[in-house]
């Protein structure tokens, strides 16, 4: 990870955990980051035109209907526009009941309602929606829910998934009409959330290239591990896979190995005559105590084919996983975080296999990363939440630039 340099940090009041960092995709102004601690405290970061040079900003935004002493538990947003900002932001709070020894627990969604040429956070943090749960809420996420009529795509849009502590999976849909947000039932749409083992703390979720197909990964604390696919022109389970690891999983991740052609892309490409490169879809297993597990080329092999990542040091906790192509050559590394104030990256040998190359050491345990283009640029940058605060980590210029003349040459010749 020499490639990646920390240019920036920002200290938290109070210690955050992996749920509460989320990616604010503007449609036409610079990317943000929301940052939230426990105890109140919500950030807007972003990158900030000062006299010629981009510096990251820092400010905090005061959402209502956060009372003190509430705690937030997770945060996720996402914009329902393309072209403009229409950003509908959930934050999940537990606070003091009106009984001894009792808490109550919320989903606040923030929205302004409208589209608009204008990002303003501030207006955005004053519309709220109260929802009382009767759980405790653990991650939350957002989805598409498509679905299929005569062939066609008939409706598309965004929900919340919240799973809970009641081993559930819960669906927050949007009611124009009424500018309200209400649950739905999960059997209808999702069929593949059924209830689990213990509560879910990881979802992740890969559409195939025509929205015809979705692809679910979660994953419980017992260490139940759970992939299906389902048709989304008829809602039926097309394959349902599972697997218990022991241990609490800390992060699940899909991504899509292009260096690795899938049987299924074999195959279409003997159908056709035609040569079309379709990756292999893998999936990433963080477990807090055991080595990562990756699942490799999981629409044809199922959870039957995999590889367990080696550890140095058994005596931390794994944290949180990115998988991103940090040094350019065209193949994903895989990035873990731990409570030894560490990022692991791990690099795929052809010989060897995958590798545990190098270590990026912090000052404070490792919660949570981002690999995202705040800058603007075309080049990612890692946003690192560490139990302190928050690291900005950017690449190399004098790499990229070689990285680039390079291609630019291959290209040439």
């Amino acid at each position: 990870m020499d490639v990646l340099k920390e240019t920036h940090y920002f200290n938290l009041p109070s210690q955050a955990n992996i749920y509460t960092v989320t990616h604010l995709q503007a449609a036409n102004c610079p990317h943000k980051m929301l940052v939230a601690s426990l105890k109140r405290d919500i950030f807007c970061i972003e990158y900030q035109d000062s006299g010629g040079a981009l510096i990251p900003t820092t400010r905090e935004v005061s959402f209502t209907y956060i009372p003190s002493g509430a705690e937030i538990i997770s945060v996720d947003a996402f914009n329902k526009s393309a072209t403009k900002n229409e950003f509908v932001i959930g934050i999940t709070i537990i606070k003091n009941g009106n009984l001894l020894d009792s808490y109550e627990f919320y989903l606040n969604i923030y929205s302004e309602w409208e589209e608009s040429d204008e990002f303003n956070i501030d207006n955005i943090a004053q519309n709220c929606l109260n929802v009382e749960l009767t759980f405790t809420p653990y991650q939350l996420t957002h989805t598409n829910l498509i679905v299929w009529e005569d062939g066609r795509i008939a409706n598309k849009e965004i929900v919340f998934l919240l799973s809970g502590s009641d081993n559930q999976v819960h669906i927050y849909r949007e009611y124009t009409t009424d500018h309200l947000y209400k649950e739905v039932e999960n059997k209808e749409f999702f069929p593949e959330f059924v209830k689990t083992p213990s509560p879910v703390v990881w979802i992740d979720i890969h559409f195939d290239e025509d929205s015809t197909e979705r692809i679910t990964a979660v994953a419980c604390e017992c260490g139940y591990v759970r992939l299906t696919k389902v048709c989304l022109k008829t809602n039926k389970l097309i394959f349902n896979f599972s697997t218990k690891l022991n241990n609490y999983i800390s992060h699940v991740s899909m991504y899509p190995d292009e260096t690795a052609v899938s049987l299924e892309g074999a195959l279409a490409n003997l159908s056709t005559g035609k040569l079309t490169r379709k990756g292999a879809l893998n999936l990433l297993v963080v477990n807090t105590i055991l080595p990562p597990v990756l699942f490799e080329d999981v629409l044809t092999c199922g959870l039957s084919k995999y590889v367990s990542l080696p550890r140095h040091d058994y005596t931390c906790v794994l944290t949180c996983c990115q998988i991103a192509d940090v040094d350019f050559d065209g193949e994903k590394e895989i990035l873990v975080g731990n409570s030894a104030e560490e990022i692991m990256l791990y690099k795929r040998d052809p010989d060897k296999g995958w590798c545990l190359e190098e270590l990026k050491m912090f000052s404070s345990p490792i919660i949570s990363m981002k690999y995202v283009d705040l800058l603007e640029d075309g080049v990612n940058e890692l946003v690192v939440l560490s139990m302190k605060g928050v690291h900005f980590l950017q690449h190399d210029f004098l790499h990229v630039d070689k990285v680039l003349s390079d291609k630019i040459k291959q290209l040439n010749f």
